[in-house]
């Protein structure tokens, strides 16, 4: 594995790919269809025939605390709040019945988590709160040997992948970037959790593709391994590994499966044939190409910067506020409301830290730039700023806005929809598009789509310790972003962006999915 380094790579289809899906709105949604009636529709869960049943407890606990051992206990706990079910909706047409632990583009839910463990590989059914069971044995090592490193073994191998025809029966090719984001969104969820539990997770966007497909019965152009996710307890030792594996040659040592699925949906390589050309051209065949860098940070900021007040941030319950968090009703609607913006601030400038991945060098940030468009926040002026990761400063950024307010500069880039009238604050993450396809090739794209949902993901948990609702929205136009925001370089685009602010109640029935709460 190289670290620090950029290797040269031939542009391929994920730059043109990326050119459609983040800089031509207009092109990316020619094709989308109807969700009302659409006979591709699949099912909401993916479901499996014949295969046994592991029921997990539904006694967890009402806070999350360290764990002294990965249990069952422990197990149920994380695959719970990780990605199990927070609230039913129920509404005159159904479209959008079940809500999770993290967001999903209408509710589609297009990731699906897999769980390798020392007996056995599963599946995730989350309509039930069970693991179905795929493969018998341990083939932890396989995994970690799949991502190029090696040291102790992990507690467990979580393994994230893409069922496109959840969301491409509406979306067809945008479905692809929809997917990646959304492993993205689900991999911050499971290192929060874990964290909170003691443990400690290490995302890997880097791995050789076809034992990790093999292994878990996989269709690569349906449904392929997006992330795979070591879990350890505090204190394992992990390394780089000395050998460079082969796709081949770990293939060659795991039998084949088929286990019998529900078939729902269209078939995306024949429906979707951009999609599925540059899901293809991200597969790779051998670890010895495996790289780290870290991005071009923008320069933009004028003025001086607004140094992060010493303040005491409150402690709060993750558990709660996971089952709290929401993105807001069907219409984003604000309401008038006094929010604490140095208490966001603070809990925002710590969102970037502290999280393992092999996108960058070891210690390095989530590598995404943070802007916070101010509307209505206490102690932060309304303005647009640059958020300092390394020091919690807030500068000032300076932009053609045509003499509007920031907040309504970025309601004049967006697709009418969302009301933007009593906005706290919006934030932007704005990726570096040549650092991820220098870097990482075809991969980039899925590279810099997951770490900006990772990070999307805490600046939501951070809005909704304060009540604030933080509804992700893609229908924005770049360009117009960039000028907002005073970026210069096509090469800094951004990939999120995230509406706060409380927000009144919707024309929805929404019923909480308690959990039996266990005392530890």
């Amino acid at each position: 594995m190289i670290e620090d380094a950029v290797i040269e790579r031939e542009d391929g289809v994920g730059r043109e790919f990326w050119r459609v899906t983040l800089e031509d709105l207009a092109e990316a949604m020619g094709t989308r269809q109807s969700e009302y009636g659409n006979p591709d529709e699949p099912l909401k869960f993916k479901i499996y025939r014949g295969r046994p049943r592991r029921p997990l407890t539904t006694r967890v606990p009402g806070k999350l605390t360290a764990v002294e051992a990965f249990d069952d206990s422990a197990l149920a706990t994380l695959l719970r709040y990780g990605y199990g079910i927070s609230r039913q909706e129920f509404d005159t047409n159904g479209t959008w019945p079940y809500h999770r632990m993290v967001a999903s583009a209408r509710c589609l839910f297009g990731v699906q988590l897999y769980v390798c463990l020392a007996d056995g590989v599963y599946h995730y059914d989350a309509a039930h709160d069970v693991l179905v069971l795929l493969r018998d044995g341990d083939h932890r090592r396989l995994l970690t040997r799949a991502t190029g490193t090696a040291g102790s073994l992990p507690e467990a191998v979580f393994v994230l992948s893409g069922l496109f025809a959840k969301a491409a029966y509406i979306y067809r090719d945008y479905a692809y970037r929809l997917c990646t984001q959304e492993a993205g969104l689900l991999a911050g969820n499971i290192d929060l959790v874990a964290r909170s539990m003691g443990l400690r997770a290490h995302l890997h966007h880097q791995f050789v593709d076809e034992p990790v497909h093999r292994l878990l019965g996989l269709d690569a152009d349906e449904e392929p391994a997006l992330l795979v996710m070591p879990l350890h307890l505090a204190g394992a030792v992990t390394r780089r590994a000395p050998v460079v594996e082969t796709a081949a040659a770990l293939a060659a040592g795991i039998d084949p499966i088929e286990p019998d699925v529900v078939r729902s949906g269209l078939r995306v390589a024949a429906t979707c044939p951009t999609l599925t050309e540059v899901n293809r051209a991200s597969l790779r065949v051998d670890t010895a190409a495996f790289a780290t860098a870290e991005p071009v940070v923008p320069v933009v900021s004028d003025g001086e910067p607004l140094a992060l007040p010493g303040t005491e941030v409150p402690e709060v319950n993750l558990a709660d506020v996971l089952r709290a968090r929401d993105s807001g009703p069907g219409i984003f609607r604000p309401v008038a409301s006094r929010v604490d913006g140095v208490e966001l601030w603070a809990r925002l400038a710590r969102a970037r830290a502290g999280v393992t991945s092999d996108a960058v060098p070891a210690g390095a940030p989530v590598p995404l730039e943070m802007f916070l468009s101010v509307g209505d926040l206490t102690g932060i002026p309304a303005g647009v700023y640059r958020l300092d990761p390394q020091t919690g400063a807030l500068h000032p950024v300076a932009r053609a806005a045509g003499g509007v307010d920031a907040i309504t500069a970025i309601e004049r880039v967006t697709i009418p929809g969302p009301v933007f009238r009593d906005m706290n604050a919006v934030v932007h993450l704005i990726g570096d598009r040549d650092w991820a396809f220098d870097t990482f090739g075809d991969r980039g794209y899925r590279v810099i789509n997951q770490e900006a949902g990772l990070l999307a993901h805490r600046v939501c948990v951070a809005a909704a310790a304060q009540g604030l609702s933080g509804r992700v929205v893609n229908a924005y136009h770049a360009e117009g972003v960039r000028a907002a925001l005073g970026l210069t370089e096509q090469r800094h685009t951004p990939v999120f962006q995230i509406l706060l602010a409380r927000t009144g109640p919707g024309g929805r029935v929404i019923v909480p999915v308690e959990p039996e709460e266990v005392d530890r």
